[in-house]
């Protein structure tokens, strides 16, 4: 079922997001039990406000957050954006600035269920909160009501 779900998103997400998802830059999919990883160099770097733009306004993506490290400087920053289930889709994508303080890779990963996915987006909304601050964060409660 997740190659299916792989093949899903390979189909039209890329033609949605051209400018991030270049299919032929992207290295080779890492697939895992119920989720697969992609891994997309970028042609051009972006401003990560760039980035969270192009997911909301081209994608629809539901942002999850805007994490910023606890030290100085435009290293570090990342966020996270998925798919809203409602749509049918199971994917979030993440980018996070290098040290030129640019996005220059987008993480996407596929899951195989709407039970992976939302631990997953718990899970990594956890890790972040250990230490920095977020710009942003979407509650727990309200990330919960949108897989009911």
């Amino acid at each position: 079922m997740l190659r299916h779900f792989f093949d899903d998103f390979m189909t039209f997400v890329p033609l949605q997001l051209p400018q991030l998802l270049d299919v032929t830059r992207m290295e080779a999919p890492q697939f895992y039990g119920d989720y697969a990883l992609l891994t997309f160099p970028l042609r051009d770097p972006y401003d990560l406000e760039e980035v969270m733009d192009m997911f909301e306004d081209d994608m629809e993506l539901i942002t999850l957050y805007h994490h910023i490290p606890a030290m100085t400087g435009n290293f570090g920053h990342s966020t996270c954006a998925y798919s809203n289930p409602a749509f049918g889709q199971m994917f979030k994508m993440n980018a996070k600035t290098d040290a030129d303080g640019k996005v220059n890779t987008i993480l996407v990963t596929i899951y195989d269920s709407l039970e992976q996915m939302y631990g997953d987006l718990c899970l990594d909304l956890e890790l972040h909160a250990k230490g920095g601050t977020f710009k942003y964060k979407q509650d727990k409660d309200d990330l919960l009501m949108n897989f009911l």
